[in-house]
């Protein structure tokens, strides 16, 4: 009958209907699915660590030049004690392990503290280099997001090696006069402390970790360095540190 009909056109169109919204939702979730994925990728690419705040592009610079002196305090008053002898050949490389085991960062701090010597003159360049630390802080783990130049896409790592190299360029005549300067001495002083003191009598810790060398490869891990340097460089700094940490 003609309602018979009517009723089969229309169950027909709902049908119909049904399955362009069951195919609509499908694509609707895999162009979200394909877009997670992008995104994830571009994450990988772009994103050093968990996002922070500009307030602690601060507190790591803070961190960084409290903590040699922190680590140091406990080792100042063995550190002052004058007990040198010319050792021998073969008592050299123990000797200077020994001493770089207790008092590795007693020589970071005396290099620290000669480099804060040296930017007094300088203030104002010391400043501007705390205020471009800040300023790679926020593009590399605070805004982390590209940027578009030219018709180029640049992510969060491009522009951190970029501010980085900038930087370098800008103020290489102040970090070679201070730091590098100050690293001199100090690295000259520590050799020959380090081979003419007399170790304190041997402990159970003196088969174990450079703390000064271990803490600094966790240092390299934790800067995201890998994601800058070719893998070449990554795999060779950590092979040094793994070797200098296998030995006895």
């Amino acid at each position: 009958s003609t309602a018979h009909r009517a009723s089969s056109r229309a169950r027909r169109g709902r049908e119909k209907r049904a399955r362009r919204d069951v195919a609509a939702l499908r694509a609707r979730a895999a162009m979200s699915s394909a877009d997670a994925g992008a995104g994830a990728g571009a994450g990988a690419d772009d994103v050093l660590d968990a996002r922070e705040t500009l307030a602690d592009g601060g507190k790591r610079l803070a961190r960084a030049l409290r903590g040699p002196f922190a680590r140091a305090q406990p080792h100042w008053k063995s550190f002052a004690q004058l007990t040198f002898a010319c050792p021998t050949a073969s008592e050299v490389p123990g000797r200077m392990k020994k001493n770089l085991q207790q008092f590795g960062y007693c020589y970071v701090s005396l290099a620290a503290a000669l480099a804060a010597y040296n930017a007094l003159s300088r203030a104002l360049l010391a400043v501007m280099l705390a205020g471009a630390f800040i300023g790679h802080h926020y593009v590399t783990r605070v805004r982390r997001a590209p940027i578009e130049i030219g018709g180029r896409v640049f992510g969060a790592k491009t522009q951190g090696v970029a501010c980085a190299a900038a930087t370098a360029i800008f103020f290489w005549k102040f970090i070679t006069d201070v730091f590098f300067s100050a690293a001199s001495v100090a690295l000259a002083f520590a050799a020959v402390h380090a081979v003419m003191r007399v170790p304190e009598p041997k402990t159970d810790e003196d088969e174990g970790e450079i703390p000064l060398l271990r803490d600094f490869a966790a240092a390299y891990r934790e800067s995201g360095a890998d994601d800058y340097v070719p893998p070449q460089v990554s795999s060779t700094v950590r092979g040094l540190f793994a070797s200098v940490f296998a030995r006895k």
